[in-house]
């Protein structure tokens, strides 16, 4: 697994853990940034005060002049609370200590995420000097606390005939240990160090991950070539790994409350993160997930009896184009697969069912397990908690872990044979909305129509486009003045002499395109131009001499229920 998939689903579930019952959901936040050197310039001056330092790398890092800093927030949450110290006696919420004193604690909350608190260990293993830094306020004693302090995990070392783990902390020492800053002192450090802001009456944890570590992306086709991912791209790599982990929980409740608000940013900017019901790849999980609620299967083991879940499974049509939700992908290729998940409702894992003989259209399904084994299921989960392994496990919870993996494997295995005995017989088609959101790779509205770039005009790199023209935004569903408006961007490269670009509209079709409808069939018509200044020409026809501008927007009225292709036609001179 991904280091980045880890640590989205490690905070994520310490987030919901501490989330407050009176609240209205939880806003997480992953936000990427390199500072400017008087920013640095302030984190060395608080970290590096002395001749005493930890060799943890902490100067060499804030000295690099591009160390990246990934700071994991959280709101309508309970912040830490609880002692400070691990020698108090502990009641539940003590999460300050758990976070940062001891590791191994086991769960304190009924169907919480967190099993044994080993996924802690990402927030220190991400930083390539093991170090974070944590601002909370919580309520303790009746009263708002805010508390911030820095803590590192280095290896054990000996000074003075004494041996120590490894483990540093900074903060002011009483009775020799390292406490938090507390309220106004710790206020004005996060203010100091431009850490997000934290209302006066609000709750919440910020952790600073120090010179975070991004990962890598592969080059070309070679799996051994691969380079440092960019801040831009490790923030779109992370809002994939939210919404492949994190979607059931990014819907919203019966109550109309979202569990989890989800955002990304890269150096202040937001990358989209589209609803999961509108991102084509993951939509036959949610239509799965939201049929457990109307006719679910019940998955049963005979001996003993008992219900070990709930299932359900849902069919779409597969997305031709790939999207940002693709990046952290766990499978590749069309959706064949079961997302598994306990009560907390995160993602545990995708179990993979057999291929439909159908290219058209995969499936998703989803199975919840039943509340009353749910310690048999976390049990079975590796610190990572991305399986269910019956393997560590005896008796009747390895019972039961492998039963629900087998009823689920026959549940696939026999959707898809139906599935497959219709297709050949010719009994069912895919309806014709559902056909054109394929084409597209996009989201279609209400009433089915979507929007495709002709050839791969709309490819950053421009492979394949003419020279004097190009798309260089592929088309879109979008609402203007309350309709549906398909929009793309174009391109005209300069020129000496006037250029003139036709934007040519037709319905896609999965063989091609209809370039001459049925009499009185819609159509896509293009409605007008808009130069980046915001000149608008009516109709499909623009004229750009050498000193005009160059980047222009087209808007199109769609046709209901069909995708449209979008392609330029230029002429300059007499040649087209």
């Amino acid at each position: 697994m991904d280091p980045l998939t880890v640590l989205v689903r490690e905070s994520a579930q310490n987030s919901l853990d501490a989330a407050d019952p009176a609240g209205g959901g939880v806003r997480y936040s992953i936000g990427l940034s390199q500072p400017g050197s008087e920013q640095l310039l302030r984190w060395r001056s608080l970290l590096c005060p002395g001749p005493e330092r930890a060799n943890l790398g902490i100067e060499e890092l804030l000295s690099s002049g591009n160390p990246v800093m990934a700071v994991i927030s959280d709101r309508g949450t309970q912040g830490l609370g609880g002692p400070l110290r691990a020698d108090v006696a502990l009641a539940p919420g003590a999460d300050f200590v758990n976070l940062l004193r001891n590791i191994g604690e086991p769960r304190d909350r009924q169907f919480g995420g967190g099993t044994y608190g080993f996924g802690k260990g990402v927030l220190f293993t991400t930083s390539s000097i093991g170090t974070i830094l944590v601002r909370t306020r919580c309520r303790w004693q009746g009263r708002l606390q805010t508390r911030l302090i820095a803590a590192a995990l280095g290896t054990g070392f000996q000074r003075d005939g004494r041996v120590y783990t490894g483990r540093h902390w900074w903060g002011p020492i009483i009775n020799e240990i390292p406490d938090p800053m507390l309220d106004t002192k710790a206020e004005d450090i996060a203010d100091y160090l431009d850490l997000p802001p934290m209302h006066p009456n609000e709750t919440g944890t910020d952790i600073v991950i120090m010179g975070a570590a991004l990962g890598t992306v592969a080059v070309g086709s070679e799996d051994d070539e691969e380079r440092p991912r960019t801040v831009h791209q490790a923030a779109e790599y992370l809002a994939s790994a939210m919404m492949w982990n994190l979607w059931p929980l990014m819907l919203p409740t019966d109550a109309g409350v979202v569990p989890l608000h989800c955002q990304v940013t890269a150096d202040g900017v937001n990358i989209s993160l589209p609803r999961p019901e509108e991102e084509p790849c993951i939509r036959p999980f949610v239509d799965a997930y939201r049929a457990l609620d109307e006719a679910p299967t019940i998955i049963r083991r005979k001996r003993p009896a008992t219900v070990l879940g709930h299932f359900a499974i849902r069919t779409g049509i597969a997305p031709i184009h790939t999207t940002v939700a693709s990046l952290a992908a766990p499978f590749t290729g069309s959706a064949h697969h079961c997302a598994r998940m306990r009560a907390p409702r995160l993602v545990v894992d995708y179990l993979e069912g057999p291929r439909s003989t159908n290219d058209v259209v995969h499936y998703g399904a989803v199975f919840v397990a039943d509340p009353e084994h749910d310690q048999a299921f976390a049990d079975a989960e590796p610190p990572t908690h991305d399986a269910w392994v019956p393997d560590k496990l005896t008796g009747n919870a390895a019972s039961i872990i492998r039963r629900a993996e087998v009823e689920l494997r026959t549940e696939l295995a026999t959707y898809v044979e139906q599935q497959n005995g219709m297709s050949l017989s010719g009994g069912t088609q895919p309806p014709l909305g559902a056909l054109s959101s394929r084409l597209a790779g996009l989201i279609p509205t209400a009433s089915g129509p979507g929007a495709d770039g002709s050839g791969g005009t709309f490819r950053p790199d421009g492979g394949g486009v003419p020279a004097a023209a190009r798309i260089t935004n592929a088309p879109r569903m979008v609402r203007l003045d309350g309709a549906s408006r398909i929009v793309a961007g174009f391109q005209v490269h300069p020129a000496s002499r006037p250029i003139t670009v036709q934007v040519v509209t037709s319905v896609a079709l999965d063989v091609g395109s209809e370039n001459e409808p049925p009499v009185g069939a819609d159509i896509p018509v293009v409605l007008e131009l808009r130069d980046e200044v915001g000149r608008i020409i009516p109709g499909s026809i623009v004229t750009v001499g050498p000193a005009d501008r160059r980047d222009w927007t087209v808007v199109i009225r769609p046709a209901s229920g069909a995708a449209a292709k979008v392609r330029l036609l230029v002429t300059e001179d007499d040649d087209v």
